[in-house]
């Protein structure tokens, strides 16, 4: 998300640090873009379950599903996201939101849970990996694109939980992650040393 908004991490990894080490201000007016991939939203529907985005996301794709959620900041560890999604079928449902997409050693998407609207409980649901042909740089954006993501077993134990049989599997890959964001005045040149450490 900053960068898998996501995510969206390629832009935590590359931009956040830039902001801290040149004195900028952190990532802001950014969104990440959270698309379902064809054997994803091919075993949702199989299983009647539907990917609908709550607050401020929303709905987005013409090719495939996506659920875009502003990126209202981002520091040298992480984005924020605003909104949420959710998984539902006619009974049961997936609230997923305060989403936050931590680039560190374990780049990872941490959220809160609800569970046919129990308690909100944090988990991590999802890991990414951000390799160098995913950041892209502009004068005025840095964007990252095509990360893919891999669902956690905590993941899969929310779905399972919710709809008693989960609809996807942990270390399958749900979600393509695209991000952007505005870049940061001053730091262009400290992001491009950084992306050139990206394999």
């Amino acid at each position: 998300m900053t960068g898998a908004a996501v995510a969206v991490a390629a832009l935590a990894c590359a931009v956040a640090p830039a902001e801290a080490r040149e004195g900028t201000t952190p990532i802001k007016n950014g969104k990440a873009e959270f698309c379902l991939n064809k054997a994803t939203a091919k075993r949702l529907a199989n299983a009647k379950v539907e990917l609908v985005a709550t607050g401020t996301a929303r709905l987005t794709g013409k090719q495939r599903q996506c659920v875009t959620l502003p990126m209202p900041e981002g520091t040298k560890t992480y984005s924020k996201l605003s909104g949420g999604m959710t998984f539902r079928d006619k009974d049961d449902r997936l609230d997923l939101t305060k989403i936050y997409n931590h680039v560190d050693k374990t780049p990872r998407t941490m959220l809160h849970a609800s569970v046919n609207r129990a308690k909100a409980r944090p988990a991590q649901f999802l890991t990414f990996a951000i390799k160098r042909e995913n950041a892209q740089l502009t004068q005025k954006h840095i964007k990252a694109v095509d990360v893919k993501t891999t669902l956690t077993a905590e993941g899969e134990k929310l779905l399972k939980k919710t709809f008693g049989k989960s609809p996807l599997r942990r270390g399958e890959q749900p979600f393509t992650l695209n991000a952007v964001a505005d870049m940061p005045r001053g730091a262009m040149g400290t992001a491009k040393l950084l992306l050139g450490t990206l394999r």
